[in-house]
């Protein structure tokens, strides 16, 4: 009986209250705590250690949360203080970059420190901006830069890439650029005429048709007044031929209703 009981210790590992088979014979312990063991030197479980509600990380001194229901939460149950404070103001409601106007929402929102200092979280020091926005406020304008062309005009001065990009200018910035190297006047460079370089207006681009049956290298097909490609016929309901099917059989000479809807391979 004693050689049984002893022989039936040898078989579990020897942590009082657990019975999983020991994976290491030498002392006696199964994979979780021969593990804890080397990680911590004790195989009882360390106790968890509270969670901080505040917490300053290093280097950037951004402040975190600890608020593990909060919309925003990590995976660690922490948001970002300037975050949270954004949120508990806009809501879901947030759609726009307020310096440039883009969209943005929840997951690529820069939430920014208008007075530089990250710890600073009043809800007035805080707003949210498009990643480029977030990015470039901090460097100087590139009309300063060394080699870069500085354009004036009603108070604002920008390079002429910056001018091409405002909606009221309808030239490229290599022709603002040229217009003033031909001596132009800077609201001549940025508003004047776009023409051609035979001194032309452009003519508009033709307007593509919204009817897929009249491009150029659609298969047109015509059944009961109703003119479709074979691709939309093949979208039809009930029909279970193919688009190339359908282009096989009338380039073959079908009829185009038994082209779209006979089954089967003949005609």
């Amino acid at each position: 009986m004693a050689k049984e009981n002893f022989t039936s210790a040898l078989m579990s590992c020897r942590v009082d209250g657990c019975c999983r088979k020991p994976r290491y014979a030498a002392e006696r312990l199964c994979q979780t705590h021969y593990s804890r063991l080397w990680r911590t030197g004790s195989v009882e479980l360390s106790p968890r250690h509270p969670r901080q509600a505040r917490v300053v990380m290093p280097g950037k001194g951004y402040i975190r949360v600890y608020a593990p229901h909060h919309p925003l939460v990590d995976s660690q149950g922490y948001v970002s203080e300037h975050r949270q404070v954004v949120f508990d103001r806009i809501g879901f409601g947030l759609s726009r970059c307020e310096l440039c106007g883009a969209p943005v929402d929840w997951k690529t929102v820069h939430i920014d420190h208008i007075d530089r200092n990250v710890s600073n979280n009043a809800a007035e020091n805080l707003r949210p901006l498009c990643r480029s926005c977030n990015v470039w406020r901090d460097y100087p304008d590139q009309h300063t830069l060394t080699g870069r062309t500085s354009i004036s005009y009603g108070g604002e001065t920008k390079t002429a890439t910056e001018w091409a990009r405002d909606p009221r200018v309808m030239v490229s910035a290599g022709a603002i650029k040229h217009r003033i190297k031909k001596g132009l006047s800077v609201e001549e460079a940025l508003f004047g005429e776009k023409v051609t370089h035979n001194g032309k207006s452009p003519k508009p681009a033709p307007r593509k048709t919204q009817f897929k049956h009249q491009r150029k290298n659609a298969v047109a097909i015509t059944i009961d007044g109703v003119t479709m490609t074979a691709a939309e016929w093949a979208r039809e309901p009930g029909v279970t031929v193919s688009e190339a099917g359908i282009i096989w059989r009338i380039r073959n000479g079908w009829e185009p209703r038994k082209a779209v809807f006979q089954k089967g391979r003949f005609a």
